[in-house]
């Protein structure tokens, strides 16, 4: 077995990627009549560092969490604090569940 050794680029290449997520219409608009069409919008992995600044920064209201998830890992479309936080529940917890899965933190580990 001639494995050579992981580099920090290896490490780091992860957190420079960006998914591309198609969100349901009956997420974005829910119960709205007429045909609605999915939206795509793109995500990064949220970084050790930002989940820190993250935390950091909910310290006295951890209700921000979610809302700080969102505007750290949004690309496109770009969106401010103040639009993230006119988000409706239901999008704000499918956002944040994805973001969790491309983040590695989706589900418990154990060893």
């Amino acid at each position: 077995m001639n494995e050579s050794p992981v580099t920090a680029d290896e490490l780091l290449a992860g957190a420079n990627a960006t998914y591309r997520l198609e969100v349901p219409a009956e997420v974005v608009r829910p119960g709205a009549e007429g045909e609605n069409k999915p939206v795509v919008i793109q995500l990064r992995p949220v970084t050790i560092g930002g989940f820190q600044l993250i935390l950091k920064a909910a310290k006295d209201d951890p209700g921000m969490i979610p809302i700080l998830l969102i505007k750290e890992s949004l690309v496109e479309p770009e969106m401010n604090l103040q639009q993230v936080q006119r988000l409706h529940l239901g999008l704000v917890e499918y956002l944040v569940n994805h973001i969790r899965k491309i983040s590695g933190m989706d589900e418990k580990k154990n060893g």
